[in-house]
């Protein structure tokens, strides 16, 4: 499948979604899924959410690259980002980012923390293959 068209319909053909459902679990309109499978409407802003709501590797859907399945990261957080005494994490230690502070992070529930994971991990892949 060359086209954002194809693999988007194909995923949601295989999730057994209509146009409808996967309009309200991305949060886009019937419209623009609607568009975005006929082509007249380009790859979407709302990649990320269509990916998300289709469970399929981001970059995938959107450029074809990569399998479909996205990958699972079930490996545990490095022994050096806990604390010994407290079992808190030690957000300085190994808290990769410098303008999003890891008490931002942690108030998110585990889905936002998913999709920020699997964004992260697919622009990751997209750099390294520059």
């Amino acid at each position: 499948m060359k086209k954002f068209s194809e693999r988007l319909q194909y995923a949601r053909n295989l999730r057994k979604l209509t146009q409808a459902q996967l309009a309200r679990a991305s949060r886009l309109s019937q419209g623009a899924i609607a568009n975005y499978e006929s082509g007249t409407r380009q790859e979407s802003k709302g990649i990320f959410r269509l990916a998300e709501a289709l469970r399929v590797n981001v970059l995938w859907l959107g450029q074809g690259v990569g399998e479909m399945e996205p990958a699972t990261m079930s490996a545990p957080p490095p022994a050096g980002n806990q604390l010994a005494d407290s079992g808190h994490v030690q957000a300085n230690a190994l808290w990769p980012f410098k303008t999003i502070s890891h008490e931002a992070y942690q108030l998110l529930s585990s889905k936002d923390k998913a999709v920020i994971e699997r964004t992260v991990a697919a622009l990751i892949v997209s750099l390294s293959h520059k």
